[in-house]
């Protein structure tokens, strides 16, 4: 009887133990960051921390920044599994930069191929939706490169 009594007892502590780790495990959320709600993909005149948002995208197409692009400042990506790239079209070949999942970026940090930096250089975005697992080139880091002339629409 008192074996009986051990086992129901390790298998009801086993039992709770999977319950409380089911329970307790964390799960993807989603979060809206500096004004920028999700799913959302936020612009910025100025800085992110206190500029002014002045555009949001949230669906994977290609396309050109409203206002007609060269003001974007920094960007907040709230997306949790979808990359985006910001697109300057005025560099030959077009260059981007990639700005991972769940990132907000200060485009002044960043050198832009032509010799000054990425803040008002970019007219276009792409999200990168389904398959995207939201990296940059296989990284969390934010990375540049050229697009392939192909790949514009």
């Amino acid at each position: 009887m008192k074996l009986n009594r051990r086992t129901a007892a390790a298998l009801l502590t086993v039992g709770l133990a999977a319950t409380s780790t089911t329970l307790t495990a964390p799960s993807a959320s989603a979060s809206s960051m500096h004004g920028c709600s999700y799913p959302q993909v936020c612009l910025y005149d100025g800085s992110y921390q206190n500029g002014t948002k002045f555009s949001w995208y949230q669906d994977t197409t290609y396309q050109a920044i409203i206002g007609g692009g060269n003001r974007v400042d920094a960007v907040v990506n709230t997306r949790n599994d979808d990359s985006v790239w910001l697109i300057d079209q005025g560099a030959s070949p077009d260059a981007y930069i990639c700005i991972p999942r769940n990132t907000a970026v200060n485009l002044g940090d960043y050198a832009h191929p032509n010799g000054t930096t990425w803040a008002n250089d970019a007219d276009a975005i792409k999200i990168w939706g389904d398959p995207d697992d939201g990296r940059c080139s296989g990284t969390w880091q934010v990375r540049q490169g050229r697009v392939d002339d192909g790949w514009r629409p």
